[in-house]
């Protein structure tokens, strides 16, 4: 059944003056505790008879509005029971606009407007006693102790002559409330019904009855009654309304809570998914590979990221693919060699970056201390056919192609301002070895043995230094000394700078050193070291250093009109006077080959002494003729226990060329000498490093003798050690290098850290302690 609520119609205030309670003071019945008041109010149908004027009809020919309301703009509502005539000045505001009250009348006041309103003629004649009375037995103004309300409802077809007020003599229905009739009958929104049923709206608020014809006309009337809200806690909870029932039950009392359980166990469940995601599984992960961790943690051999080359796998320091043939050798001492390294480089494509391989890196960088003409870029070296290739590039090449392992063409601006390309691969603290024989075997650059101008090369330098990072080479650079003494100083010079005389000038030295015998920043880790001083140990009395060994330089024969020849030689920091090295007897300096070996002139200069033989070069071994890898290489022995053993011997193609024993680096301390003592055949842990540079300090180019690309290309390379004095790696316990490098990674990472930042030991005899 529709109910409509009176207050869909309910007003403002009306501004004209009235006598009564106002409309908020109506809004609820006076409560019994106040007889008087209750005495005093009377049924809202009561006051039927002080219907207000004809006026009064134009006022609800419109909704009345929300807004508030003012003296002259305020139009009263059909049901408000003060209203009267509005002031001739206003004009209707609710032709046009439709909206809900604002606030809702009281039954007091709404039924009071009804009872007087001509438009409600059924309710202006009856008597009081036609409502109904409320379920408490009191009358419909009077709800008993609690306030009630007078709601209204539509009439049905059969509520004919139910609702408790006399009919009149016009209508069978005048006991009924008629809706409101509004002027201007046509003025609906819709002529169509919005159902599509009939041609009189159905779906409106009054809709129309339909008792006497199947077309309609006439609105239903509505049907007052009292509504008590309290009687609702008495009335029985509704059938539909357990779900919200406290008291209800929504199971059988021995009924199992499944769907608890489910939801406690998926709750549950979800818990533990996400703790074993994100703290069982890192913490077991942990430590699953906390071995490999360790393992990962400072080596050298892997990339950051933890990953071994995937190009390369070489689980042993012996290449399987390395003949048994070639797996000993006798020395040239007589003792029994048996091999400790290799690499055959039979693997094509291998990528020899940072991080890819596990004993060799290609640097990134220029070599300037040298004075170098070519960057040296990782591109530039690879494998292939089972060698290894390290192509120099030239600007001068526009060609693509020419060679597998060519970059050409590019720029000087593409290539850090230099017109050369090429490679330096490097063992740097990833393979070392400390005593033994090494041996490679080369392919030169170059079209013939005429070509001049290339600096191929293959030699070892102690761990402690890393070439091309100029600042570890700082003071280290080529000594293998550990005597306390002079030669420790800058300069080989005493503190006062007044000698030893030796020091001060040699004719042997060069126009550009002031011909100053030493231009070097003294021995930085010398046995001078004050206790507790930044030295890698074992112990700050052992002098430390970077010698230098080379398998081969190679270049164009200065000495006779054709021909190339290898520059075989050993680097030693200090000096003696005049560079000179001791050479009377076999233990001190021996050539083996006179037809194929001569004494290099070159003895050294201000920043090195060197001893050196010049070895003649087969033609059939350059990239243009023959292409015969040739084998060469050196032998050496030092024995910290017993020094005067040490020696080093080397050959080519086979043939032994020189030897050098320790006698020949004697101390130099007698008259006229520069105070030196015993300079050592290295000692030190001491890594490999394979190059093809240019420069003009090295000798004179002449492109005309050269082709780009040009490659030189590496077989293998094998090192041999004393059966019974195997001692490889980079850290040994006697001469240990990791510490004091990880100490001063900058220096080792860093190209262009170019000099030493840190603070030197102080050295005893020069600084005190």
């Amino acid at each position: 059944m529709a109910t409509v609520a009176q207050d869909d119609y309910a007003d403002p205030p009306s501004p004209i003056p009235r006598s009564g309670p106002s409309v908020e003071e109506a809004r609820l019945l006076p409560s019994q505790s106040d007889p008087n008041a209750l005495s005093s109010q009377s049924s809202p149908l009561q006051h039927a008879s002080s219907s207000s004027g004809s006026g009064h009809s134009n006022s609800v020919s419109s909704r009345p509005s929300r807004a508030v309301s003012t003296a002259t703009s305020f139009v009263s509502s059909p049901l408000n029971p003060t209203s009267g005539s509005p002031p001739p000045h206003v004009t209707n505001p609710f032709a046009t606009a439709r909206s809900r009250p604002a606030s809702r009348a009281s039954h007091l006041e709404l039924a009071s407007a009804h009872h007087r309103d001509p438009a409600y003629p059924a309710l202006a004649n009856a008597p009081p006693s036609s409502f109904p009375s409320s379920p408490t037995g009191t009358g419909l103004g009077m709800a008993g102790n609690r306030g009630s309300m007078v709601l209204y409802r539509l009439a049905s077809d059969d509520d004919h002559g139910t609702s408790g007020i006399p009919p009149s003599s016009n209508s069978r229905d005048s006991h009924l409330l008629p809706p409101p009739k509004f002027p201007g009958g046509t003025n609906r929104d819709s002529t169509i019904s919005s159902s599509g049923s009939s041609f009189i709206s159905f779906d409106s608020k009054y809709p129309t009855s339909n008792r006497d014809s199947a077309f309609p006309t006439a609105p239903r009337g509505l049907v007052p009654y009292a509504y008590d809200p309290g009687l609702d806690e008495l009335d029985p909870v509704d059938e539909e309304d357990m779900l919200h029932d406290p008291a209800a039950k929504g199971r059988r009392p021995n009924q199992f809570p499944w769907r608890g359980i489910m939801n406690v166990t998926v709750l549950v469940s979800l818990i533990l998914a996400l703790l074993c995601l994100f703290v069982f599984y890192p913490v077991l992960t942990f430590y699953r590979n906390e071995a490999k961790n360790s393992r990962i943690d400072g080596n050298i051999r892997i990339n950051s990221t933890g990953q071994a080359p995937v190009l390369f796998q070489m689980p042993d320091l012996i290449d399987t693919e390395t003949p048994d043939s070639a797996r000993s050798r006798t020395g040239y001492d007589g003792f029994d060699y048996e091999l400790v390294f290799s690499d055959e480089f039979n693997t094509a494509g291998r990528s020899f970056y940072p991080g890819d391989d596990p004993y060799w890196e290609a640097v990134d960088l220029w070599y300037g201390a040298t004075g170098d003409l070519e960057w040296y870029d990782p591109q530039q070296i690879t494998t292939r056919d089972g060698h290894l290739v390290i192509t120099m590039d030239s600007v001068t090449t526009l060609q693509a192609g020419l060679t597998p392992g060519s970059t050409a063409p590019f720029t000087a601006a593409e290539n850090h301002g230099l017109n050369y390309r090429s490679g330096m691969l490097q063992s740097w603290n990833k393979f070392c070895f400390s005593s033994g024989y090494i041996e490679v075997a080369v392919v030169l650059p170059g079209p013939n043995e005429d070509t001049q101008g290339y600096w191929p090369g293959a030699w070892t330098m102690g761990n402690l230094a890393r070439p091309g990072y100029s600042a570890t080479t700082d003071g280290m650079w080529p000594y293998t000394y550990s005597s306390c003494d002079v030669g420790t100083f800058a300069n080989q010079t005493d503190k006062d700078k007044l000698g030893p005389a030796a020091a001060l000038h040699s004719d042997f030295s060069r126009e550009k050193y002031n011909y100053e015998l030493s231009w070097l920043s003294g021995q930085r880790l010398s046995s001078c070291s004050c206790p507790g001083s930044d030295h890698p140990g074992p112990d700050v009395s052992k002098g430390r250093g970077a010698p230098e060994i080379d398998i081969f330089e190679a270049e164009r024969d200065k000495d006779n009109p054709n021909g190339h020849v290898f520059s075989q030689s050993a680097q030693f920091a200090p000096f003696t006077h005049d560079y000179i090295y001791l050479n009377a007897t076999q233990d001190e300096w021996v050539i083996y080959e006179p037809d194929m070996t001569r004494p290099n002139t070159y003895k050294g200069s201000a920043v090195q002494q060197a001893v050196s033989g010049i070895v003649k070069v087969p033609s059939d071994v350059f990239q243009g003729t023959g292409q015969r890898f040739l084998p060469v290489g050196f032998e050496y022995w030092a024995n910290p226990s017993n020094q005067q053993e040490g020696f080093i011997t080397w050959q080519v193609d086979g043939t032994k060329s020189h030897r050098l024993g320790s006698a020949a680096m004697a101390p130099d301390q007698g008259a006229g000498g520069s105070g030196v003592g015993q300079r050592l055949i290295p000692e030190e842990p001491m890594s490999i490093v394979l190059n093809l540079g240019i420069s003009p300090n090295w000798q004179k180019i002449d492109p005309s003798t050269m082709i780009f690309p040009a490659e030189m290309l590496i077989d293998y390379v094998r090192v041999y050690q004393r059966k019974g004095h195997t001692n490889v790696g980079c850290n040994p316990k006697d001469y240990p290098t990791e510490d004091y490098i990880n100490a001063h990674e900058d220096a080792y990472q860093n190209v262009n850290t170019t000099t030493w930042n840190w603070v030197k030991p102080k050295n005893s005899l020069f600084d005190g302690c």
